[in-house]
């Protein structure tokens, strides 16, 4: 049973899953831990793949003039300065591209709302000092 006092009125409402309650510590350690676990695999996924695209403006044999007969259109400019990738290179880029956007906004989200390493309890602390 988990009760709810709302204005004045008390409601008695039955449990029908497992997941702990906020007020159960031992239970929510190990989801923690998870979430501290994939909040750094999901920044070091986020650090490989833009290492990756950066080095794509560096990579050795990408020609600076179109080759068609290699499939060379792609063009991909830095600071004006053109070269031209194929079809593979291309969708490679394109895939981390995406692939960073939903990495960010999966670690903005889990810091957000589960805040595994608690900054916001840590920054509550820090700014409202006990007497």
């Amino acid at each position: 049973m988990v009760t709810f006092r709302i204005w004045g009125t008390t409601l008695k409402i039955p449990r029908f899953h497992n997941l702990p309650l906020m007020s159960d510590k031992s239970e929510i350690k190990p989801m923690r831990n998870f979430w501290k676990i994939l909040s750094v695999a999901l920044f070091f996924a986020f650090a490989v793949l833009f290492l990756v695209t950066v080095s794509m403006y560096w990579w050795p044999g990408i020609p600076s003039s179109p080759q068609p007969l290699e499939g060379r259109i792609y063009p991909l400019n830095n600071h004006a300065h053109y070269t031209y990738m194929n079809r593979a290179e291309y969708d490679l880029r394109e895939r981390m591209y995406l692939a960073i956007k939903v990495l960010i906004v999966t670690l903005a989200l889990v810091q957000w709302i589960i805040d595994p390493f608690e900054y916001k309890k840590k920054r509550l602390s820090d700014t409202h000092p006990s007497p």
